[in-house]
């Protein structure tokens, strides 16, 4: 048993670095062939049949991901890809057909085609930091303007070395290279935004455009601007000497080649303490915190739109049986590419309401579904629009 484990990895490595499915450029589901390995334990087959299953999803779906990013990349974030996407494979699944499986000795062997939606991948991809790897992991920047309580004036997170970055700056800069971004050097942006003459004696730069353009000289694609702000409570907290503080942080992230938006984000936190600075400061370090996870879900949700290019689809099919409705969302799911997943949305007079999550558009399902057809039926199109499709089912 022992060999036949170290033979599994061995062969997962291998599959992973030169494994060989093709991703298509709209990202069409992926059909791989694996074999699923599983120990027999007590002798109940059934279970270890199931279990040598899992292993055969969790291989397909490591060998579509190991396409997607730079095989170093599924090594280096192993762990999390292991917890966020490998553990829950079975959902990325699209349709499965079991070739053949066999029991020899302590082990079962299945061998599965498993066809593997791209896009549902591709969506939890972002999750784990790889959406940003998958974009060309752009650079990005952060300049902050930071206003703690007891400070007559806001600094910049660009001062002198001698000159702390920031509160607001270091957590954002924290939270955005855990998530596998890549950070310009704030050394990098100083000497610059000195160059460029546009740094004042605390660090702060003139405006934005001239925080953009900085950012941009550094190789930056994308630029955080923001300020952060604490004042002090107005009283102490009853029966106490800790008085609270608080603490606003607004950013929002921008184009550094064309200055569009790509998302802004605000947030106030509170915090108590004896010290209204010591208040202050954790104050802004909450707020930077929450930010910084929600610019982050905004920016992904942003890319993804672009990378997966996903949309939902309103089919509407007449001529339809109700004990056909079934038949006619499986064969959906296992036959036409275009759909990832279907939704009923009504049923009434033979006309049947589906919304579909699909890549591509309308157009192009709407010509693979009169190239597909369910057995005795065929399609035709009635008409479409960007979103629409109204379908007519056909006998033979």
């Amino acid at each position: 048993m022992k060999q036949t484990i170290i033979r599994y990895y061995l062969i997962l490595s291998a599959l992973i670095i030169i494994s060989a499915p093709v991703l298509a450029s709209d990202n069409s589901p992926v059909t791989v062939d694996v074999d699923g390995y599983a120990a027999i334990a007590g002798g109940n087959k059934a279970a270890a049949r199931d279990d040598a299953l899992k292993s055969a999803f969790r291989i397909a779906i490591e060998q579509v991901v190991g396409v997607m990013v730079k095989s170093k990349t599924v090594v280096s974030d192993s762990a999390l890809l292991n917890d966020k996407i490998f553990s829950k494979s079975a959902g990325f699944i699209k349709t499965y057909k079991i070739n053949s499986e066999t029991f020899q000795g302590d082990e079962c062997r299945v061998n599965v085609k498993a066809t593997v939606s791209a896009v549902r991948l591709e969506k939890s991809l972002h999750d784990v930091g790889l959406l940003s790897k998958k974009m060309g992991k752009p650079r990005i920047a952060v300049i902050i303007t930071e206003q703690n309580i007891g400070n007559d004036a806001p600094t910049g997170s660009l001062g002198d070395g001698s000159v702390n970055a920031g509160i607001a700056d270091s957590v954002i800069h924290a939270v955005f290279e855990k998530k596998g971004y890549n950070l310009v050097d704030r050394d990098t942006l100083v000497a610059l935004a000195k160059r460029e003459g546009s740094l004042s004696s605390t660090g702060v730069i003139a405006s934005s455009d001239a925080a953009i353009q900085v950012a941009a000289g550094g190789g930056a694609e994308v630029v955080i601007i923001g300020q952060a702000v604490a004042k002090a409570g107005a009283s102490a907290l009853s029966g106490t000497n800790m008085r609270t503080s608080d603490a606003t942080v607004s950013v929002r992230a921008v184009d550094a080649d064309t200055g569009q938006l790509i998302a802004s984000e605000s947030k106030n936190e509170r915090s108590a303490n004896v010290n209204p600075t010591a208040g202050g400061s954790e104050a802004i370090k909450k707020a930077s915190q929450a930010v910084a996870e929600k610019l982050h879900q905004k920016i992904v949700a942003k890319w993804s739109s672009k990378v997966t290019g996903t949309r939902t689809a309103r089919l509407v099919i007449k001529g339809i049986e109700f004990g056909g409705i079934r038949k006619f969302q499986d064969m959906l799911k296992e036959q036409i590419g275009h759909v990832e997943e279907t939704f009923e949305r009504g049923f009434k007079n033979g006309v049947l309401t589906l919304d579909a999550e699909i890549n591509g558009n309308a157009r192009e399902l709407a010509e693979e579904l009169t190239a597909t057809g369910m057995e005795g039926y065929k399609f035709r199109i009635i008409s479409f629009t960007g979103n629409t499709l109204n379908i007519q089912i056909q006998k033979k």
